[in-house]
């Protein structure tokens, strides 16, 4: 449940392993929007004091694999 959109919706966030609040805004009705080798896009809405804004994240791979 988005309590700022006040219905159920798809959300990304930065996961947080210690207790408090996330690191940066959620993402509410987040959308995969494109992918690339290194990394993806994702378009939603944020909230930030009551106000909502359109957010696009570029999510970058980081790191080697195979190790």
């Amino acid at each position: 449940h988005s309590e700022p959109l006040g219905r159920v919706s798809t959300q990304a966030w930065v996961f947080n392993p210690s207790p408090g609040p996330d690191i940066i805004p959620r993402l509410h009705d987040a959308k995969l929007n494109g992918m690339a080798q290194l990394g993806i896009n994702i378009n939603g809405v944020e909230e930030i004091d009551g106000v909502l804004y359109a957010q696009s994240w570029w999510c970058r791979a980081v790191g080697s694999y195979g190790d």
